[in-house]
C-alpha cells in the first residue's frame, strides 16, 4: 500500500483505527467481560476465573507492534499510534479477558519530584542530584547517590510533588483531540510513579540495593526516619492532588497494581470528582523479598499503608513471595482487595492465607512461555494451579514478557491451555 505520509494522511489513518477500537469496545462480549471484571473485583462467589495477557511496553509489545512498522512519523501520533495498535492486537489475536474502551490514556505532562521510574533522563529525586548512566541501548546503572549527612538532609526536607506543565497538556489535548474527532476519548491521568506507595523502589534507587541492606541492620533509625518522611510527604501529595481535582478513575480498563482490571459496579465518577476513596492504590515490597517479617513489619508496610489506606481499594505485591507476610499485609492494609502471587510463590500457602478475602492475582512465570513452551508441562502446571485454587477468588495475570520470541504463537497457545486447566469457557 502507498503511504500517504503527511499529517492529513497520519490523521486519516488513526481515524481508521479508531473507529475500529470504537466498534470493537461495543461488541456485546467486551461488555459482558466488563461485568466479569466489575462483579471479580468486589469478590462476589461464583464468577469464573478471568485472564489476561500482558506484554511489556519495553519488551513483548516491541515485538508484537514493532517500531518499524509504525505509520506515523509524528512523534505525537506514533504515541498514539502505539495505543490504538497494542489495543487492536490484543482484541485481534490475545483472546482473554482485557476488556476495550471507546478511549486512550496519555499521562498528564509534568515533573514528579520522586523517582521516576523507567526515565533515564532524570538528573534528581527527593531532592537529591543523580546521574543514571547508561547500559547498553535499554538499561541503566545507578550509583549510590545518598552518601553524606548533607544528602540525606536534601532527601529529608524535601516535600515530593508533581508539577503539571498546563501548556504541554493543553498542547497534546487539543491534537489528540483534533486527531481523533471525537470518535473516541483521549484522558488523561497523572502518571504511574506519582501514585504508587511503594517507597522502596524510590529508595533502592538512590541508596543501592546492597547499601539498603545494609542499612538496616548498620542504621536501622535513619532508614526508619527516611521511609516514614517518604511515606508521609507521598501521602500529602495524594491529598492535594485530591484538593486540585488531579485524580481520575482508574475502575476501567486500566493496569490495576501489578495486574488487573479495575472496573467496579460502582458508576464511574468525572475527574473533577474523583475522590482517593474511589480509586485503586498500589504498593509492592520487591526490595524486601530476602527480609524478615519483622524488619518488613516495621520499615515497609507500617509505611507504605499511611499512603495506601487512603484508597478506596489496595493492591499489594508483585513479583516478590509474600508466603510469611500474609498476616502483616491484612493486619495493616484495611482496603486489601487484590495480592500478588508471585513465580516464587508457595500456591498452598497463597491459597490458605487469601482465601476469599481478597483476589488470587496469580502471576504465572513467564519464562515457562518466553523461554521454549513445553506445551504439555505448561498444562499440567496450569491444571495444578487450578484444582487448588478453586476456592479462591483467581485472576491470572501473564506479564513481565520482555520477550515473546517475535511471534505470539506461545502466548496464544497459553491462552488456550489456560481457558481449558481453569475451564474459562
Amino acid at each position: 500500500m502507498e503511504k500517504n505520509r503527511d499529517y492529513k494522511g497520519q490523521t486519516a489513518f488513526l481515524r481508521r483505527l479508531a473507529r475500529e477500537l470504537a466498534q470493537a469496545a461495543a461488541e456485546e462480549e467486551n461488555q459482558q467481560k466488563k461485568k466479569l471484571w466489575a462483579d471479580h473485583n468486589e469478590l462476589k462467589t461464583g464468577i469464573r476465573p478471568l485472564l489476561w495477557v500482558c506484554p511489556d511496553d519495553d519488551g513483548g509489545w516491541l515485538e508484537l507492534v514493532p517500531e518499524q512498522e509504525l505509520f506515523c512519523t509524528d512523534t505525537d501520533l506514533q504515541n498514539l499510534e502505539r495505543k490504538l495498535k497494542k489495543y487492536l492486537y490484543q482484541n485481534r489475536y490475545l483472546k482473554d479477558d482485557f476488556v476495550l474502551e471507546p478511549a486512550v490514556y496519555m499521562e498528564i505532562p509534568g515533573t514528579y519530584t520522586g523517582y521516576l521510574y523507567g526515565h533515564q533522563n532524570q538528573t534528581e529525586a527527593w531532592g537529591v542530584p543523580m546521574v543514571k548512566k547508561q547500559v547498553g541501548s535499554n538499561a541503566y546503572h545507578l550509583d549510590c547517590f545518598l552518601k553524606t549527612e548533607e544528602d540525606y538532609e536534601k532527601l529529608l526536607q524535601h516535600q515530593v510533588d508533581f508539577i503539571v506543565d498546563e501548556a504541554e497538556w493543553k498542547r497534546l489535548r487539543e491534537k489528540y483531540e483534533e486527531v481523533l474527532d471525537g470518535i473516541i476519548e483521549v484522558q488523561f491521568q497523572l502518571p504511574y510513579s506519582v501514585l504508587v506507595q511503594s517507597l522502596l523502589i524510590e529508595l533502592v534507587h538512590l541508596r543501592g540495593l546492597q547499601e539498603l541492606m545494609y542499612d538496616l541492620y548498620d542504621d536501622p533509625q535513619l532508614l526508619g526516619r527516611v521511609l516514614h518522611h517518604m511515606a508521609v510527604s507521598k501521602a500529602e501529595l495524594l491529598k492535594k492532588l485530591e484538593r486540585e481535582q488531579r485524580l481520575f478513575d482508574n475502575r476501567i480498563n486500566l493496569y490495576t497494581g501489578s495486574g488487573g482490571l479495575g472496573y467496579t459496579n460502582a458508576g464511574l465518577k468525572k475527574p473533577e470528582e474523583v475522590k482517593l476513596s474511589d480509586m485503586w492504590g498500589f504498593a509492592d515490597a520487591q526490595e524486601f523479598s530476602g527480609v524478615s517479617n519483622e524488619m518488613f513489619e516495621e520499615f515497609a508496610i507500617q509505611n507504605q499503608k499511611i499512603g495506601l489506606n487512603l484508597f478506596g481499594m489496595g493492591c499489594y505485591g508483585c513479583c516478590e513471595p509474600l508466603d510469611k507476610k500474609y498476616d502483616a499485609i491484612f493486619k495493616h492494609i484495611i482496603n486489601i482487595r487484590r495480592i500478588s502471587v508471585s513465580p516464587w510463590s508457595d500456591i498452598p500457602t497463597a491459597m490458605e492465607q487469601i482465601g476469599t478475602k481478597a483476589i488470587f492475582s496469580w502471576k504465572p512465570d513467564p519464562a515457562k512461555i518466553c523461554m521454549g513452551f513445553d506445551s504439555d508441562g505448561v498444562y499440567r502446571w496450569l491444571k495444578e494451579t487450578a484444582d487448588a485454587t478453586r476456592d479462591c477468588v483467581v485472576e491470572i495475570i501473564l506479564k513481565d514478557i520482555r520477550t515473546c520470541g517475535g511471534s505470539n504463537r506461545n502466548l496464544v497457545e497459553f491462552i488456550r491451555l489456560a481457558k481449558k486447566a481453569f475451564e474459562l469457557e
